[in-house]
């Protein structure tokens, strides 16, 4: 098992708070982190679809590289890992 943290901002925030530690297993993914934060609050369709996909709006920093939604099954976590999310970017 391994700790993970993943910090989330703006309307992920809300809905699923500013920091959790997630406990994951031994070769888990910046996927699997990412469907089980989903499953930490009532609003999982903001980061997940119903097939358990990341949304494609979803911005995704690990080690200080953007992840796409769609690479996040290739990206191996280890212990102490920091995962950050953002919603869409929109102006005013």
């Amino acid at each position: 098992m391994m700790k993970i943290q993943v910090r989330c901002f703006a309307r992920f925030q809300d809905a699923f708070g500013e920091e959790q530690i997630l406990d994951l297993p031994d070769g888990a993914t910046v996927r699997d982190a990412v469907r089980v934060l989903a499953g930490t609050g009532p609003d999982a369709g903001l980061l997940v679809d119903a097939e358990g996909n990341i949304r494609s709006y979803v911005m995704i920093m690990h080690r200080d590289e953007r992840i796409s939604p769609m690479d996040a099954e290739e990206v191996l976590l280890v212990d102490g890992d920091v995962i950050i999310l953002f919603p869409p970017v929109s102006g005013g």
